[in-house]
């Protein structure tokens, strides 16, 4: 028997015999030695260096049988079944995006592939990828078939002869032991008890360890669609990894390492500790998660604090206030998003480890790799659903936030760009309920007691904008995963017959009613100009407004009614919570000013929809007078306040409110904010007794004492140097309220020339630069996930 340090002759005669051995079956030790030589010479070795190198000689000799390594991989290359190109990029890749082909906004193409395509005439642009991606070329689920390459549309699985059977026979029987090597490396390279996240260096060294292993896996990844259907089978075959797991008790280091996996698992799921449960079992047999429990009832984030742990995240001690608690979707059928993960198979463990590490590169592009193969990717996604919790768990502690997001979207666009595979996890794993569930949890970690309205007796909480979550945008790829999948009609669909499912997203978007409110200053000049006004606006951009639109573009004929129904009845219930959390009466908290009121948007928009496009009659879809009146006050407060900037009665408090007024009516921005906000104004005016209406208006732009027959007025409230502009603002908010129709008959294709009009106007510009200027849904929907 040949030893681990054997030469090259003397490997590949070992490998050579035990293939012949093992293909005849005549020799039953053959299984057997092949087992024992894997063991030697695949075991984990301190340093890694000549030991990792001598192990992955005898793996090329092994899977070979002996013969030549090159030759071994051209012949496994002339029986690639696989259709599709797959190719994988990493951040800074030139790329092409064709609209015209593309069935996802997110589909991709490598040069090659677009060149040798036909895309002459096509809406198409380059661009250099951020995150990196991946090639759809010969992928029907994402792109129209007309667009693929030569390449790619020519060939057939069926042209391919079958596989001889001991081509990849050894290759069966050696990459369980392999990658099973690589998982103990993981776990070996697991040091951390108390800060749950391994240190830079440790992460460092063990990754630069497993490079050439990983990068061994890569290599067999190019070999193509039968080394991959082989890899594929190992990584799920639940089989081998209970049987080569089993044996931890017999091999000390390997007990350790297990060990350390067991403490790496602790804490992966969304459960409360033990002693946090007991106030909630009750709720939670009643179909009521243990996510209530904190629900919206406390949470401990306040202005100026750091990262907390998980036991201060879920403790509700510093009591910002009771609110009505939040229960998950009662038509989630597994609840294991609660739960600490527990794995089946190989491929499993390896993606916990791959988020453990924070996405390393090379890891990232092995499993994307392998995305070719069909089987993997159904096998892949739902193992990626089912970690989707600790993904944002790690996240939320990741010092290199931006680049770890970077990568999970570099998996997920790959993923979730797939109606088909998206509808198939959204029945089988839940995948709406995990998704909306974690982007709950994670914003519950950061909320502060809202001082809007009533500052002493309010009880609504909203999202500190000063947390590094919404200042770096950490929550940035889920949401992204999110509006993905909402691009698909089918799942659509599902999330908006979901009642359960919309009462929580409502409730999720009532943490951004009403946040980064600003007060006005009357004495002196603020001494630090806060810049959260930055994360309050990409906040309710990306995380309320863009989901938004992508339910909006599948609530465009009448059949889809109810849907629309749906969103405005929990809407409705949302902002009446909101209101009674707040203790509003009848009028707004003088000199304070939010621009961030996402519930109101969602309302405007969807009344907006149901009439112009679904025939549904406006009255059937409005509340009563009361609630009205009340709609119209912040909305109206904005605009009052807008003026109040322009006329300088704001200058105290800095430029940053300057800078709020210019961004809300922003053509980035305008879209999804100030319109909606006069229309919803539109509809109150509409509705409302007219004189209540127009006295309201004056009143909150504070020049009722200007509008008096007499002969001298003393107003109690304005400067005299104010009152002029504070009129002027007053009068032209009527005139937009009047002639603004964007939502009142005007069609999309009308919106569009008018907006391109006034674009050409100022300057000539490029398709491309239209695109990014122009605030239309139509076009909203194509940047909404740039990758």
């Amino acid at each position: 028997m040949a030893g681990a340090g054997a030469s090259g002759r003397e490997k590949r005669a070992t490998a050579a015999r035990l293939k012949a051995a093992l293909s005849d079956g005549g020799e039953s030790g053959a299984a057997a030695e092949l087992q024992a030589l894997l063991e030697r010479a695949l075991a984990p070795a301190p340093g890694g260096g000549e030991a990792a190198a001598e192990a992955l000689e005898w793996c090329r000799c092994l899977l070979s049988g002996g013969e030549p390594w090159e030759g071994f991989v051209q012949a496994v290359r002339a029986y690639d079944p696989a259709t599709l190109c797959g190719l994988v990029w990493t951040a800074n890749f030139v790329a092409y995006r064709c609209r015209t082909c593309g069935i996802s906004p997110c589909m991709s193409l490598c040069a090659e592939c677009f060149h040798q395509g036909e895309h002459a005439g096509h809406d198409y642009n380059m661009f250099r990828s951020q995150a990196g991606g991946a090639c759809d070329c010969g992928d029907g689920n994402v792109m129209r078939e007309a667009g693929f390459c030569q390449r790619h549309r020519m060939k057939s699985s069926s042209n391919v002869p079958c596989v001889p059977k001991d081509l990849l026979m050894m290759s069966e029987l050696v990459l369980p032991q392999f990658i099973f090597s690589l998982i103990q490396y993981l776990r070996e390279g697991y040091n951390e008890p108390a800060l749950d996240l391994p240190s830079e260096k440790d992460l460092h060294r063990i990754l630069q360890m497993l490079e050439p292993h990983v990068s061994f896996l890569e290599d067999l990844t190019k070999m193509g669609g039968a080394m991959r259907s082989v890899l594929t089978q190992v990584l799920t075959n639940q089989q081998f990894y209970k049987d080569l797991s089993s044996g931890v008790g017999e091999n000390a280091c390997a007990k350790k390492s297990h060990e350390k996996y067991l403490i790496a698992l602790k804490g992966s799921g969304l459960a409360f500790p033990e002693d946090k449960l007991a106030c909630g079992m009750q709720e939670q047999a009643s179909g009521t998660s243990t996510l209530a429990i904190q629900g919206l009832s406390g949470a401990t984030a306040t202005s100026g604090q750091g990262e907390t742990s998980d036991e201060e995240d879920q403790d509700g001690s510093q009591g910002v206030g009771k609110r009505k608690r939040v229960k998950l979707s009662t038509s989630t059928k597994d609840q294991s998003i609660m739960d600490v993960l527990k794995h089946k198979c190989f491929l499993e463990e390896l993606l916990f480890w791959t988020i453990k590490y924070e996405f390393p590169q090379k890891m990232v592009t092995f499993l994307l790799n392998m995305l070719p193969d069909q089987d993997y990717k159904i096998a892949f996604t739902k193992t990626f659903v089912q970690h989707y919790a600790f993904i944002m768990k790690t996240l939320k502690k990741s010092h290199e936030s931006d680049t770890m997001s970077n990568r999970i979207v570099h998996i997920s666009v790959q993923l979730f760009s797939n109606e088909e595979l998206a509808r198939q996890v959204t029945e089988e794993c839940q995948l709406l309920d995990i998704m909306v569930t974690v982007l709950l949890y994670m914003m519950e970690s950061c909320l502060i007691k809202s001082e809007l309205q009533d500052e002493e007796n309010s009880l609504h909480v909203v999202v500190n904008c000063g947390e590094a979550l919404l200042k770096n945008n950490t929550y940035w790829p889920l949401v992204s995963d999110f509006i993905n999948i909402l691009s698909h009609q089918s799942v659509a669909k599902k999330f908006l017959e979901d009642h359960s499912l919309l009462v929580t997203w409502m409730n999720f978007v009532s943490f951004f009613q009403g946040m980064n409110l600003n007060k006005r200053e009357l004495n002196e000049h603020v001494e630090f100009e806060s810049q959260t006004y930055y994360a309050a606006f990409a906040a309710e951009l990306e995380a309320c407004a863009q989901p938004m639109w992508g339910l909006l573009s599948h609530c465009k004929v009448r059949e889809t009614q109810e849907y629309t129904r749906n969103v405005v009845r929990y809407c409705l219930e949302a902002l009446q919570d909101w209101f009674d959390a707040i203790n509003f009466v009848d009028e707004p908290a003088p000199n304070q000013v939010t621009f961030h009121l996402p519930l109101h948007r969602y309302y405007a928009m969807f009344l907006s929809k149901a009439v112009k496009c679904q025939e549904l009659d406006l009255d059937s879809i409005l509340p009563d007078q009361e609630m009205l009146m009340k709609l119209m006050i912040h909305p109206l407060q904005i605009q009052a306040s807008l003026s109040e900037i322009h006329s300088n009665m704001w200058v105290r408090n800095g430029l940053q409110i300057k800078g709020q007024a210019m961004t809300y009516v922003q053509s980035h921005f305008c879209n999804s904010m100030i319109d909606p906000d006069i229309y919803l104004l539109q509809v109150c005016a509409s509705r409302l007794d007219p004189d209540y209406f127009i006295s309201s208006v004056f009143e909150r732009f504070k020049v009722v004492d200007l509008l008096t027959m007499a002969s001298q007025h003393q107003n109690t409230v304005l400067d005299s140097e104010h009152e002029r502009s504070m009129l002027e603002g007053a009068l032209t908010f009527l005139v937009i309220l009047l002639s603004l129709r964007l939502h009142l008959g005007m069609t999309d294709d009308e919106i569009l020339r008018a907006e391109m009009v006034a674009q050409l106007c100022m300057n000539d510009r490029t398709h491309s630069s239209l695109l990014d200027l122009i605030s239309l849904e139509s076009v909203n929907l194509f940047i909404l996930i740039s990758v």
